[in-house]
């Protein structure tokens, strides 16, 4: 039997410290992994910078998040009733793309001490000129709902964490329990005190009643390059 994974994205990191190690610690101790979206204009506090690189990369890995996320597009879209979404850091042109992850790279080199190889733009909004500032920025997988063309691996996202119940997960994991690969999307910020307790038990079904091994980017990348 193939085996299967497990990717747990959260985004968002920089927003709300304390809401993000409640989640890291609920995923590390029910021996679990997961992936971190930095936001990189937020690598300016000493708590969080200290924070990311007390963290063990073989189990909770950084990925690139973008360096602004300045935007609200779907509030944007609702409030103004636009039928078009605004431009957001990751829908406009390689030049701006580029010097968006110049400045996430210049910040990660100068405050952490592991480089991200993977990528997940705001609201997984990007167009085809990301995908080569991303090679030009030594960048070798983004989450993405769609399948990536070009010389970067697409982790596919497979469903966000905003069920109320263990059964509620269950019934929507149904769709996704054949994937080889299942990537669940967190915002953090966001989750209620009920999801943060039944998160131990989503964890045990996804190890012990799927079998499915949790995985970091870095370590997906390596099993792709076998």
């Amino acid at each position: 039997m193939k085996e299967k994974y497990v990717v747990f994205k959260d985004d968002d990191a920089g927003k709300d410290t304390p809401g993000l190690k409640k989640l890291i610690d609920v995923v590390l101790k029910n021996d679990a992994k997961a992936t971190i979206g930095l936001i990189g204009k937020h690598l300016k506090d000493q708590e969080l910078i200290d924070y990311l690189n007390s963290l063990d990369k073989d189990k909770i890995e950084i990925f690139c998040h973008g360096y602004y996320h300045s935007h609200f597009p779907y509030l944007y879209k609702k409030l103004t009733k636009s039928k078009e979404l605004p431009k957001t850091e990751f829908n406009k042109n390689f030049e701006k793309h580029d010097s968006s992850l110049k400045q996430y790279r210049f910040i990660e080199s100068k405050y952490l001490k592991t480089k991200a190889v993977a990528f997940g733009p705001q609201g997984n909004i990007w167009n085809q000129d990301v995908i080569d500032a991303l090679v030009q920025n030594d960048f070798k997988m983004m989450f993405s709902w769609e399948k990536i063309k070009g010389d970067i691996f697409t982790i596919p996202l497979s469903l966000n964490y905003k069920q109320n119940s263990l059964e509620g997960f269950i019934e929507e994991y149904k769709n996704h329990k054949d994937d080889e690969i299942v990537t669940l999307q967190f915002h953090h910020v966001n989750l209620t005190e009920e999801q943060f307790e039944f998160l131990k038990d989503v964890i045990d079904f996804l190890k012990n009643k799927e079998k499915r091994i949790f995985v970091t980017p870095s370590e997906l990348l390596k099993l792709v390059n076998k």
